[in-house]
């Protein structure tokens, strides 16, 4: 765990789903109750950024969920926003579904497939969701006794011991807070997630040439690493990721690495090593 939290403890919310994954006594009961498994170490892929501390997966399709940390600029967990890395989604792998967990938690448990679907408008959401409800209903399989059981004591522990808020329009949620991610956004990045650090006076965002069909020109790239703006290189960091598979016998995944340590990004270094 230590790895994947770097500088960063453990925060208070997710503290207490750990207590709550005791409590139920193992991971399927937990995913009963809250449609994830808790997991810290093993679900990351090539395209979860490097400043993304994973918390959780669903199971299926590598779908994990993580706090974005914005390199290392969140002071505490409690108050980071929540991802979803969609991996097989390789246009745009990660998106932002919630100001924190306990938000995160809040739509979670109704609406949890607001996070990795795609709807082109509200209606077109209830619309899917009324089906699948009626398909559940007429599905050979019903939840057990057992199983509506742990579903009401996660409900109500979250209640109890989280003060879990009530997010009425999830759909529009989500809708907003992507709003709100642009408008903090100082330079966009090609997978839609931008970068928060802002530009000082008299820099130039200039972007660096990223496609997946080509190799980049590696004497450039060093020479835009050690020279251009701070935020400009975390941009740069998250168009390489979404494009390329680092190797760690790659020298592009060598070149990446010394920047990040250079400019002190010590935990992201560590996670992509790891996470390659």
């Amino acid at each position: 765990m230590n790895s994947n939290f770097g500088k960063y403890d453990v925060p208070h919310t997710l503290q207490k789903l750990i207590d709550l994954e005791s409590v139920l006594g193992d991971s399927e009961q937990f995913y009963h109750g809250l449609h994830f498994y808790l997991s810290f170490e093993q679900c990351r892929y090539f395209n979860t950024p490097s400043d993304v501390i994973v918390f959780g997966h669903i199971g299926i399709d590598g779908i994990h969920y993580g706090f974005l940390t914005d390199y290392g600029s969140v002071t505490d967990l409690e108050e980071a926003p929540i991802v979803c890395v969609s991996p097989m989604d390789f246009d745009r792998p990660t998106r932002i579904v919630a100001k924190n967990l306990r938000e995160f938690l809040s739509v979670n448990l109704n609406d949890s497939e607001l996070f990795y679907n795609q709807f082109a408008s509200e209606e077109d959401y209830l619309v899917a969701k009324d089906r699948w409800e009626k398909e559940a209903a007429n599905s050979p399989y019903q939840p057990s006794e057992n199983e509506k059981l742990v579903q009401e004591r996660v409900v109500n522990f979250l209640m109890e011991n989280l003060q879990i808020a009530i997010i009425d329009y999830p759909y529009r949620y989500l809708q907003e807070i992507d709003l709100e991610r642009q408008r903090s956004v100082s330079i966009q990045t090609q997978d839609g997630l931008g970068i928060t650090t802002p530009l000082l006076q008299r820099e130039k965002h200039i972007a660096f040439p990223v496609h997946k069909d080509t190799d980049p020109d590696l004497k450039l790239l060093q020479d835009y690493l050690s020279f251009a703006p701070v935020a400009s290189r975390l941009a740069l960091f998250r168009d390489i990721q979404l494009n390329y598979v680092l190797d760690k016998g790659q020298e592009l995944y060598k070149i990446v690495i010394d920047a990040m340590i250079k400019m002190e990004l010590i935990d992201e270094a560590t996670r992509l090593s790891e996470g390659s």
